[in-house]
């Protein structure tokens, strides 16, 4: 249930709508950074290394933590689903189980389209439309997943499936997926209230209720089937829930604003964004769908193993796009966007190099634990290709969002085209002859590209980001820490030491090269002790 999350926040004096000039409320943030300016000289210049860690920083580093915290738990708990799936089911099943999910998903971009952006931004700038147009992205998502869905079971009626079960249970995990569409409209309208660590922890209770009814159903030996009723019924609670909440928080949809007019005014500059997330949901799903039809559902499954990995691992960009995004869009100048940027990289970096790191030392210990000696053996060799895949999703994701904070633009378009060019021409080239270790590959290889051409494409909106000294100590620390991952050791201890080696070398390089992530970190810390 991954979705390309893309947002897009009007900048300050951008114009939104019906193209009337919307104020924002980030005046007083300037005026103190002017008066900063004033008392400080030179030094307060807010794009210099010199600046003190502000306030927004540490808040913005919370937001991470908490809403990190929640995904993991959440994550984890899907990760248990597709564990027990691979076990349980067998190849063959889980295969399926693994396709439908990867049809779904790409499904899903056609609901989410550009709306929840659009909501996001034009409520962040008048709040009192929020409840108008809530209604009007329910209105439209509505439509919109009834007309996928419809268009999926017509499509799987022609093609006159042999095994019935299997057909309903790949159709009742897609209607799973595209509901779970619900969940992040209500998601959309508390981004815009700022309430995001409420709505979360929904997200959370949701993802561990699916766990437990698809673990019971699996456990019970109901098959495909069962598993996909469960899961479909655990989805189903998501958008209920969060239903409530928002309405508990005193939003309700208007439903009485919604007319034809409303709906075309929502529908004004959505194109782009939708565009950006149906060729990014591609790029994230493609290589899954070419397998399946080129090498058949054993090959998917040997590959939606250590596939899971990368899924469970990319929730950190979206979580840090959702603390850092909004700051980007608040004040797009270009160096606040290149700070930004800089401090999201960083965070992306420290996690996803060790994370990759141990994937490529071990990944065959990691798969042998989670799913089994079958999948470990077929699938070590596309572990290793696919484990840059999660860095290199990041910063791609994160430099689009860099780009769109002064509003939707081509240059984040053209960099995921040409990247899902890039995927599609090697996906059929290689797959035929390499199977699962050629989908990794390309998954990977198309990241690259896409990090590369945004990079290029960046400096008029971003400047050009300074990665040096914010990548540089989880590069540092994670190849010390390959030492203890090397060594004859159980895979336990050698997490634990290597654990031990990355956390103390980083923090003792960071605090060199770049004291502002120890400086956030401390004051962090510090103010939820004296909460």
């Amino acid at each position: 249930m991954l979705h390309i999350e893309l947002l897009a926040h009007a900048p300050n004096g951008s114009r939104v709508g019906g193209g009337a000039v919307v104020k924002t409320r980030h005046r007083p943030v300037r005026s103190r950074f002017g008066r900063l300016r004033k008392r400080r000289g030179a030094a307060a210049e807010p794009g210099d290394r010199a600046e003190p860690t502000s306030d927004r920083t540490v808040r913005t580093a919370r937001t991470i933590v908490v809403l990190g915290v929640t995904e993991v738990i959440g994550k984890l708990s899907m990760v248990l689903v597709v564990i027990g799936a691979a076990r349980l089911l067998g190849v063959e099943d889980f295969g399926v189980f693994a396709y439908a999910l990867a049809v779904g998903a790409l499904a899903t971009t056609v609901p989410l389209w550009g709306y929840d952006t659009i909501v996001v931004q034009r409520a962040s700038a008048a709040p009192e439309r929020l409840r108008a147009l809530l209604a009007e992205l329910l209105v439209m998502r509505t439509g919109l997943v009834a007309l996928v869905f419809a268009i999926i079971c017509g499509a799987l009626v022609l093609s006159r499936p042999s095994d019935t079960d299997t057909a309903l249970a790949g159709l009742i995990v897609v209607a799973a997926v595209l509901l779970d569409t619900f969940t992040e409209a209500y998601r959309s309208a508390a981004a815009a209230q700022q309430r995001q660590n409420t709505i979360a922890v929904v997200h959370l209770m949701q993802r561990l209720l699916t766990a437990a009814w698809v673990l019971t159903a699996l456990l019970l030996d109901t098959g495909l089937l069962g598993l996909a009723i469960a899961y479909f019924a655990g989805t189903a609670v998501g958008p209920v829930a969060a239903m409530l909440l928002i309405r508990r928080q005193g939003t309700r949809a208007d439903w009485g604003a919604v007319s034809v007019g409303s709906l075309v005014r929502l529908n004004r500059g959505t194109w782009m964004i939708g565009l950006e997330s149906i060729v990014a949901m591609a790029l994230f799903r493609l290589d899954t769908l070419f397998l399946g039809w080129l090498a058949g559902d054993r090959a998917v499954g040997l590959y939606a193993a250590p596939y899971r990995l990368l899924e469970t691992a990319v929730f950190v960009c979206w979580v840090v796009s959702r603390a850092v995004f909004p700051l980007m869009a608040s004040d797009p100048r270009p160096h606040r966007v290149r700070r930004h940027t800089e401090r999201g990289i960083g965070v992306l970096a420290a996690v996803f190099i060790p994370y990759m790191t141990v994937l490529l030392c071990r990944g065959h210990d990691v798969l042998l634990l989670l799913y089994g000696e079958q999948f470990a053996d077929a699938g070590t060799d596309t572990l290793r290709w696919l484990a840059p895949a999660p860095l290199l999703f990041g910063i791609a994701y994160l430099l689009s969002d860099a780009l769109t904070a002064a509003g939707p633009t081509l240059r984040a378009l053209t960099g995921a085209v040409t990247a899902l060019v890039v995927n599609v021409v090697l996906n059929l080239s290689l797959i035929p002859h390499y199977g699962g270790v050629a989908a990794a590959f390309t998954t990977s290889c198309s990241y690259a590209v896409a990090a590369v051409v945004l990079m290029l494409l960046g400096p008029a909106r971003i400047g050009r980001p300074r990665l040096t000294r914010t990548v540089l100590p989880a590069v540092v620390a994670s190849g010390l820490a390959a030492g203890p991952l090397l060594a004859p050791w159980p895979l336990a201890p050698a997490l634990l030491a290597a654990a031990v080696v990355y956390v103390c070398c980083w923090a003792a390089i960071a605090r060199r090269l770049d004291p502002e992530q120890i400086q956030v970190l401390r004051q962090m810390f510090r103010r939820r002790r004296s909460e």
